[in-house]
């Protein structure tokens, strides 16, 4: 049906996910085929709005009068610095997060920034937990978008399943007691196409979704957890999920780190900055990089990716360079 649809011209929507240049923070925009849309993050907290704008003018690039969801994936000021002035340029419906608290003791400006996020969502945020999903509106004649939540506070999605081989000779690390392992993460699904975000979860929190058993399956497309940290993307996950492409929202200088990119080997991968502290082997290539460093006056050049209305390839475009890959789902 959905491919006569295609033919006919009926289905002309796709779903587009803009990575957003915050400069080593994180945002990442969803705009579905029915034009509903997600924002995960909202970068840093500057006195020129400077990622606010940006995220506001992706958003009004694609279309969107207000962001209809948004999720706070966890309360550092490089994912939530940036709510209270992206909600004062764009309407925000409704506001999700893996639980409120009353402190933090990574950010002694925590107090500051929480009356922020408070005012800004007018005190109505949604807590997620995993297994639960955001509610998107299926387009006519489109593919299903599912938007289920993996982890948060924590806690992991478990599924039956058999034991996971690449489990056997999976490591531990020292337990993360920062609120990068609280972040919520989660899996959508627009038919076979699978985004996976776990915004800036740690290697055990990580590993828990895939170990034993693997409860996420293979991906198509995977956003670099914790900006491309090395305490992040543990082999073992990233060998389970299998994704065709990366994306890694690093900085010039922050993220991108050099014990990350032998884990991600044989996988494109593309960057929304080369990172300036290492080299050509630890970076992407030109061509899959958005912005090369301070000489091309960092201009804030996003990564695209676009899937098809059916869901079954997406193509990842360069804001840099326009250079379109094409990708096909599994």
């Amino acid at each position: 049906m959905l491919t006569a649809l295609l033919l006919l011209g009926l289905v002309s929507r796709t779903l587009d996910i803009y990575f957003i240049d915050v400069e080593g923070g994180a945002a990442t925009l969803i705009v579905t085929p029915a034009g509903q849309s997600l924002l995960v993050d909202t970068g840093w907290n500057r006195p020129d709005d400077r990622d606010a704008k940006r995220i506001a003018a992706v958003a009004r690039e694609a279309g969107l009068k207000q962001i209809d969801n948004l999720i706070v994936t966890h309360y550092h000021r490089d994912h939530w610095g940036g709510v209270s002035a992206v909600a004062k340029l764009i309407p925000v419906a409704r506001f999700y997060d893996h639980g409120r608290m009353s402190e933090l003791a990574d950010d002694p400006d925590f107090p500051r920034f929480n009356t922020a996020y408070q005012e800004a969502s007018r005190g109505e945020s949604k807590t997620l937990h995993p297994r639960d999903e955001i509610p998107m509106r299926r387009a006519q004649g489109a593919a299903e978008v599912r938007v289920r939540i993996l982890a948060a506070n924590r806690e992991t999605l478990k599924r039956p399943g058999a034991d996971n081989p690449a489990c056997q000779n999976a490591k531990q690390l020292a337990e993360d007691p920062s609120d990068n392992a609280r972040s919520a993460g989660f899996l959508l699904t627009f038919g076979n196409f699978h985004f996976l975000d776990l915004g800036d979860l740690t290697w055990n929190i990580e590993q828990q979704l895939v170990c034993p058993v693997n409860s996420i399956g293979e991906i198509s497309l995977y956003q670099v957890s914790h900006h491309g940290a090395a305490n992040s993307n543990p082999p073992t996950l990233i060998s389970s999920v299998k994704p065709k492409a990366a994306v890694m929202n690093n900085g010039p200088r922050k993220g991108g780190e050099a014990d990350t990119f032998p884990r991600l080997a044989g996988i494109p991968l593309y960057q929304l900055h080369r990172n300036l502290a290492t080299g050509d082997i630890d970076n992407a290539p030109a061509e899959r990089t958005a912005n090369l460093g301070p000489e091309d006056g960092c201009t804030g050049n996003y990564i695209k990716a676009t899937v098809a209305p059916d869901g079954s390839s997406f193509t990842i475009t360069n804001g840099r360079t326009k250079q379109v890959d094409k990708y096909t789902v599994r």
